[in-house]
């Protein structure tokens, strides 16, 4: 327990944030950081966050500094403690996160938790999200943190309840017009940049995060070219024109957001997330930016998507995005017919390999197979890896058998010379099958796989070629 004049003090602290709230007609995403802020303040914790419920998973809203990168992270519902206060109404603690089955382990090792106390925010009597504090230790909170908690809990219901009954956008409007100083200071205070400028895009506010961002000082920026800062010489052109037409075609309290590649001070660039407001403030437009750097977050998505697509061992596409390239492929061919044949190898011995050399050899024989077929292909052709020792070409342009059999045995050629440092001989056999009208992608494949196997049995050939139907 906390003593009596820790209590006091956090307690005048609570009225103080709920006054604010109460007072403050704020957009939704400025109190909820107002509110995680001072909750990590008087609990000690390592971090605060409001989680609001969306469908099956909750959904981090809004996080105090440490945790901000998370923003944004899906949660299901049914593997959290947050899910369980939602669907129990009732305020939850775990102790320790690495013993408590109700919460999720390993989300809890991503954000660094061992504890944590959550209660459900209602809204109308209605649940629609969870107030959180977690800390890095294990047992961190007392009675007095919870209660803390639930305080604050109430006061942000209350305030979401008034949000979402009106339009947010028109509150802001309200408020800037009625105390533009309190909203200023309380943005000046925010995790993401805020920049607000007029219709010709010179800066009007500059907030310290947007300092941290771009490198540049709010006296540097103020009265410079919003355009001239923070968008690439390549692009900023466009970037003025899309300004000039928002201006003319949204309306004041429009809410837009999109995403585009800004610049730093130093030139580095950055992929931000912008979330445009547009007032009008004493009769004329202006424009408040919530900038949100996601350049980390692109780039997880980035690699993730390239894994789902890319065989790992060859850096090839993948059984699943070749299919997708075929279906194209068969697409273009149904608008304009310019021919489409499709290869389909075995390496002949790959069993062989991994038996006689090991399975490092067996590794080396793949990346070196895919990298000579690869060395034999024209630029718009198309190579994948579909599994084990099987891989497929699309090529387009090839009109006749003879054109595939001469692509076919410029890889066969290829495969005379032994792997680098080795003795090992890499041999295949190779299925051709010409595009006709009346298949689709996956018999196309299955003709080219059945022509494979017609080569692999009918020739004693190291290297086999056979044509489907042939």
């Amino acid at each position: 327990m906390k003593s009596t004049k820790t209590r006091q003090r956090r307690l005048e602290q609570i009225i103080k944030t709920q006054s604010l709230i109460a007072e403050a007609d704020l957009d939704v995403n400025v109190f909820m950081q107002l509110v995680v802020d001072t909750l990590q303040e008087l609990t000690e914790a390592k971090g605060a966050v409001i989680e609001l419920v969306e469908g099956d998973y909750m959904v981090y809203r809004s996080a105090s500094r440490e945790l901000s990168q998370h923003v944004g992270l899906h949660l299901l519902r049914e593997n959290s403690l947050s899910g369980l206060c939602v669907n129990t109404a009732q305020i939850l603690s775990c102790e320790d996160a690495e013993t408590d089955p109700r919460v999720d382990a390993d989300a809890c090792r991503k954000v660094g938790v061992r504890s944590m106390v959550c209660t459900p925010l209602f809204e109308d009597g209605s649940i629609v999200g969870v107030l959180k504090v977690m800390s890095a230790q294990v047992s961190a909170f007392d009675e007095d943190d919870i209660q803390a908690l639930g305080l604050m809990a109430g006061a942000l219901g209350a305030a979401l309840g008034r949000q979402l009954l009106f339009d947010s956008m028109t509150r802001i409007q309200a408020q800037l017009r009625s105390s533009e100083e309190r909203i200023r200071a309380i943005l000046e205070h925010a995790n993401d940049a805020v920049i607000s400028m007029d219709k010709t895009g010179t800066i009007l506010q500059w907030n310290r995060a947007a300092e941290r961002m771009f490198g540049w000082a709010s006296a540097e920026a103020m009265g410079q070219n919003v355009a001239d800062l923070i968008v690439p010489i390549p692009t900023r052109n466009t970037f003025v024109s899309s300004m000039l037409q928002v201006e003319s075609d949204t309306k004041p309290a429009a809410n837009l957001r999109h995403e585009f590649l800004a610049v730093d001070r130093q030139g580095n660039e950055l992929l931000v997330e912008e979330s445009l407001n547009v007032n009008e403030i004493a009769g004329r437009l202006e424009f408040t930016a919530f900038l949100h750097d996601i350049s980390e977050r692109k780039k997880l998505e980035r690699a993730l998507k390239e894994m789902a697509l890319s065989d790992v061992l060859t850096g090839l596409p993948n059984r699943r995005h070749f299919m997708e390239l075929l279906d194209k492929a068969i697409a273009r061919q149904g608008r304009q017919i310019t021919g489409l044949a499709l290869m389909f190898l075995d390496m002949n011995g790959f069993k062989k390999i991994n038996d006689s050399h090991g399975h490092q050899a067996g590794d080396l024989a793949l990346k070196e197979f895919a990298n000579r077929i690869s060395g034999c292909l024209r630029a718009d052709d198309t190579v994948a890896r579909l599994g084990g020792d099987e891989f497929a070409v699309i090529a387009e342009g090839v009109h006749t058998i003879e054109q595939g059999q001469a692509l076919a045995k410029k890889i066969v050629a290829t495969l005379d010379a032994p792997l680098a440092g080795t003795a090992i001989l890499i041999a295949t056999s190779i299925g051709i099958n010409l595009y006709t009208a009346s298949v689709d992608a996956e018999q196309f494949l299955r003709e080219a796989d059945m022509a494979m196997y017609e080569a692999k049995k009918n020739s004693s050939d190291r290297n086999k070629i056979a044509v489907y139907g042939g």
